[in-house]
């Protein structure tokens, strides 16, 4: 008789549960990095901007230069803090998706180990089993000598 594992049924849900949030969670990363590039994008084009700005400072600048300027950095801004607020949320996602990642991947390996115990024990007990055929095997033999 072969080993059958009374919890088998639930072992295979954790184990697509623990890889359903795996995929989760690596969907958030990606999510999360793409907001971060994106963040990342706009200060570095905002430091540019404001290289190019400072420059035509020193040179000398009109005033309706310098307020249309002043006007595009001030949107760039807002823009940036609209892409800090989303990237935060991602991250905050992405955490969140982690520890549940980490929970599903704790209940399969729970599920996982007490099979691994069953299967043990199961083994010990056919052992067991054979050695006691065995022995009344050998009684039998030694009787009818």
């Amino acid at each position: 008789m072969a080993f059958q594992y009374s919890f088998q049924k639930i072992l295979e849900i954790k184990e697509r549960e623990k890889e359903e949030k795996e995929q989760e969670y690596q969907q958030s990363v990606e999510q999360f990095e793409s907001m971060a590039t994106a963040l990342y994008e706009l200060l570095k084009q905002k430091e540019q901007m404001e290289a190019v700005y400072q420059e035509r400072m020193n040179k000398g600048i009109l005033v309706k230069e310098l307020q249309m300027n002043e006007k595009l950095v001030f949107q760039l801004q807002q823009e940036i803090q609209q892409v800090k607020y989303k990237t935060d949320q991602a991250r905050d996602v992405m955490y969140q998706k982690e520890k549940e990642m980490q929970q599903a991947s704790i209940e399969w390996k729970k599920y996982k180990k007490v099979k691994e115990w069953k299967k043990e024990e199961y083994e010990h007990l056919v052992k067991k089993e054979e050695e006691k055929q065995m022995d009344e095997i050998s009684k039998r033999r030694f009787a009818n000598i």
